[in-house]
């Protein structure tokens, strides 16, 4: 199978590509960036813009299927040229906004991106998988230097989300790309349980051996402390839903899709802290 990967230098992206290359598919990367692609030599890593047509395009050519991690115009480049060229598949990382409707409703920036890319691969008539993935496990890593200091700041301590981790999502991404008769439609990717800050620094704190205590910020600290000034506020609030404000995003429920995906259970949080503890110092 001829598969195109974009996204490829970040964490979900590259394990796609990294995924699909040891499975023994012919992988083709586009990247911004190529200096950044560190992923197998026989890799074919294609330099281009996702939003430029005609660097999809050239990017596309000879490829049957192809994940998409969607580039700022919500992957409207990527689906008119994926339609022109009756591309067979496509897995799009999507997000959970979607089927968990927060306070701005499809207002909100993040619901608005991903449910526009969603749309748009349907309006392209390109068949789909949709993996509308929860919090990431690694969004702990923001973490890592309070950790050291022995307390953690967040707004919402004690909000419950199936954080997942981003080796299922790519190993789900994989599996639907990879399969004979790709599966069409939603799947929801979690963690196997809901889990709070405090669960997750709780874990953190036995596996460094090092005490830590959670203490609740206000949203305006929140604010100052994770945004650039200047920030749209319909911006820094969307994605503060996101996190758990107002505590729709704890509607999301633990599901069984990474198992239907790829055969196996998904991974806890301790799994992913255990492999990455070394970013805790």
């Amino acid at each position: 199978m001829k598969i195109l990967v974009t996204g490829a230098t970040g964490t979900v992206g590259k394990e796609v590509a990294e995924q699909l290359y040891e499975q023994g598919h012919e992988v083709r990367a586009l990247v911004r960036n190529p200096a950044k692609a560190d992923l197998p030599g026989d890799v074919d890593v294609v330099t281009g813009d996702l939003t430029e047509p005609d660097d999809v395009r050239r990017a596309l050519t000879g490829m049957n299927r192809a994940f998409l991690n969607m580039a700022d115009d919500d992957g409207a480049a990527f689906a008119s040229v994926a339609g022109e060229m009756d591309l067979r598949h496509v897995a799009l990382l999507s997000s959970f906004t979607v089927s968990v409707r927060l306070p701005s409703g499809p207002d909100n920036v993040v619901t608005a991106r991903h449910a526009t890319g969603e749309r748009l691969l349907g309006e392209a008539g390109v068949p789909s998988t949709f993996l509308r993935a929860a919090g990431f496990d690694y969004n702990v890593l923001l973490w890592a230097e309070s950790l050291s200091d022995g307390v953690v700041r967040t707004p919402f301590p004690d909000i419950r989300l199936p954080v997942v981790h981003p080796g299922d999502i790519a190993a789900c991404a994989a599996a639907a790309l990879s399969a004979e008769k790709p599966p069409v439609g939603v799947f929801s990717i979690t963690g196997p349980e809901p889990l709070s800050t405090r669960d997750q620094v709780r874990t953190l704190s036995e596996l460094t051996d090092r005490p830590v205590s959670v203490e609740q910020m206000t949203i305006s600290e929140a604010v100052d402390e994770a945004f650039p000034a200047g920030t749209p506020q319909f911006v820094s609030m969307s994605v503060l839903e996101t996190l758990g404000l107002g505590g729709q995003a704890a509607a999301l429920p633990v599901s069984d899709d990474v198992a239907i995906l790829t055969g196996r259970p998904p991974r806890d949080f301790r799994q992913w802290a255990t492999e990455n503890l070394a970013s805790f110092g």
